[in-house]
């Protein structure tokens, strides 16, 4: 596939709903007057960069005639610190009024214009929570004042303060005071901290250009072979606002200061649109984006997703401000990005691996702290994350089938068939060669887990728990997508379990002590890339109060290849890795 600017439009455009009904698809935490609004303000990610020079154009759109409407009838909604999910929608009309004032101010009357501005006005009275929210305060705040229109230079300086205590260094920020180091990172901070230097370059000099510079040599990492990213965190089903970061930086021709070609983004930015464009994530009828991730999956979702929601995939869109003589439009796509086979992230507390068919993040330090974020133990707290093989959703409380076991050790009192996995880490060690969390489930039980890279196909797990009581542990492999009992056999020996079918294989094998080893099959719709059933290969055991130290090979492939021979031993300091790896990791000792 040749992406073409057209191409990109006509995409777009085919993903603009027919009308308004599909906002009743589904209900989300805010009322039906801020779902509506949001509606509107996400298509205008696509419609103005492409379109923005264009007033005659723009009139055409369903969602900026809505909007139209709704200025000179006097129908905005309120803004306040009760409505204040309403301030998200406001930064694209930040970037509209940097970037296409005039065409915009062309689509109201004078009074309509004049009742907008002091509208947007009212977003400084707004309690924002800290995070990336304060970008759209900043973004409006300077949409403002290059209009010469009444603005808040208090507003201004505060935003910027609350932006620089979340940034971490080396082109990282953290969305307010947690561990969650996802794609907010890049489709929020830099996003808008490119857009600001893209619209206003006067005002905040170059600190986010160059800090989105920096974090381009992180990013890179966060997408396969294939184009797919890292499924990771929340707020998937932005599904490609994960390219919206390389967009920005194609903008503001920021891309010439890191190692990547235009010809490298191309290539990544169309293998990513590719894949997207053959997965059935638009509705058939309203041709709305639906919820959920490689399909309509309700499952995936955040409170705050309503049918509206998903078109903030649309900043990637931003691309299309790019002028067609510009050379991404012009370039020959890279096959490849030029990039290390394995990468260590502090900041995000991963080890990735790559190889041509999928990239693998081992996950040793993000967890949410958010009670609220629905299926938070499956979006961050997972040992391992594959651009191939995705992660399964738990469906249900009751039974290990129902639980989403796959890439973790979950633990239950014996008899009780519910299960508690790793969610909040409590202390991390990030080494070049492995990476360690400390967890407890229950507050009782603590759990010391390594998590060892191979390749982007194999990787070791090392427990050590401690426990007052008798539990069962159940330790699960990568789940294998459209594998069924009925018809398909697995591969049980005393210390492994395999499965295999036309997605590949997936495979557990006990290092340690004798674990009994079994299938547990996942039922459809739990999977976040295929609404098939799948499976997971697990080990199983019960054990004793007192410590037990377990250790497991897993191994996920596409195609089937020659494994590599490990084994374990534990000595009074150490866990030692022999074979194809030849590792000694010392034991650590949390304080607690």
């Amino acid at each position: 596939m040749m992406i073409s600017k057209k191409d990109l439009q006509m995409w777009m455009e085919r993903m603009l709903p027919n009308d308004r009904s599909y906002l009743a698809q589904s209900g989300s935490s805010y009322t039906k007057e801020i779902r509506s609004f949001e509606a509107i303000m996400r298509s205008f990610w696509g419609i103005f960069p492409a379109y923005g020079d264009q007033p005659q154009k723009l009139n055409t759109f369903d969602t900026v005639q809505d909007f139209i409407d709704c200025v000179e009838e006097g129908n905005l909604p309120k803004l306040s610190t009760e409505n204040r999910q309403i301030a998200v929608e406001l930064g694209v009309l930040g970037f509209i009024l940097g970037r296409y004032p005039s065409s915009f101010f062309q689509l109201f009357s004078n009074k309509g214009k004049k009742e907008l501005l002091a509208w947007l006005y009212q977003i400084n009275e707004i309690d924002l929570p800290k995070g990336n929210w304060f970008f759209f305060l900043l973004l409006v705040n300077l949409g403002l004042k290059k209009n010469n229109s009444p603005y808040s230079q208090e507003k201004i300086d505060e935003a910027v303060a609350i932006i620089e205590e979340c940034y971490l260094g080396e082109g990282w920020y953290s969305d307010g005071v947690n561990r969650q180091r996802d794609y907010y990172v890049a489709f929020a901070f830099h996003f808008y901290g490119l857009l600001i230097d893209y619209c206003f370059p006067e005002e905040i000099k170059t600190r986010y250009k160059k800090r989105a510079i920096i974090f381009a040599e992180s990013f890179k990492h966060w997408f396969d072979a294939e184009g797919r990213s890292i499924p990771f965190g929340r707020s998937l089903t932005y599904r490609f606002a994960h390219c919206s970061f390389w967009s920005a930086l194609l903008l503001t021709e920021a891309y010439r200061e890191t190692s990547l070609s235009v010809s490298e983004i191309k290539g990544l930015m169309e293998k990513n649109i590719s894949d997207w464009q053959k997965r059935p994530i638009v509705l058939p009828k309203e041709q709305n984006l639906s919820i959920g991730y490689g399909y309509n999956q309700q499952l995936l979702s955040e409170d705050y997703n309503a049918p509206g929601s998903p078109m903030w995939a649309f900043k990637t869109f931003v691309v299309l401000a790019l002028p067609e003589k510009h050379e991404f439009w012009q370039a020959i796509s890279a096959m490849n990005i030029q990039r290390r086979d394995k990468t260590v992230q502090a900041h995000a507390g991963f080890h990735i691996n790559h190889d041509l068919h999928q990239t693998t993040a081992l996950s040793s330090l993000q967890c949410s702290n958010n009670p609220l974020l629905y299926h938070h133990f499956e979006k961050y707290s997972k040992f391992a994350y594959s651009s191939y093989f995705g992660f399964n959703v738990t469906r249900d409380i009751q039974g290990i089938e129902q639980f989403a076991i796959d890439s973790t050790l979950a633990v239950s009192i014996p008899d009780h068939q519910q299960y508690m996995t790793r969610g909040k880490i409590e202390k991390t060690k990030m080494y070049d060669s492995y990476g360690v969390s400390f967890w407890y489930v229950w507050q009782e039980v603590s759990i010391t887990t390594y998590l060892v890279p191979i390749d982007a196909a194999n990787h070791i797990r090392i427990h050590e728990i401690l426990t007052n009581q008798p539990l069962e542990v159940v330790e699960g492999g990568f789940p294998l997508a459209n594998w069924n009992r009925k018809y398909n056999q697995a591969i049980i020996q005393e210390n492994s379990c395999a499965i295999e079918n036309e997605q590949g294989e997936s495979i557990i094998r006990n290092l340690g002590d004798v674990r009994t080893a079994r299938v547990i099959p996942q039922g459809p719709n739990t999977n976040i890339y295929s609404s098939e059933k799948n499976a997971v290969p697990t080990l199983t055991t019960m054990i004793e109060a007192g410590r037990t130290v377990l250790a497991a090979h897993i191994i996920g492939q596409k195609n089937k290849q020659l494994l590599p021979k490990v084994t374990f031993h534990e000595t009074n300091n150490a866990f030692q890795l022999r074979g194809n790896v030849d590792l000694t990791i010392k034991k650590e000792r949390f304080a607690k």
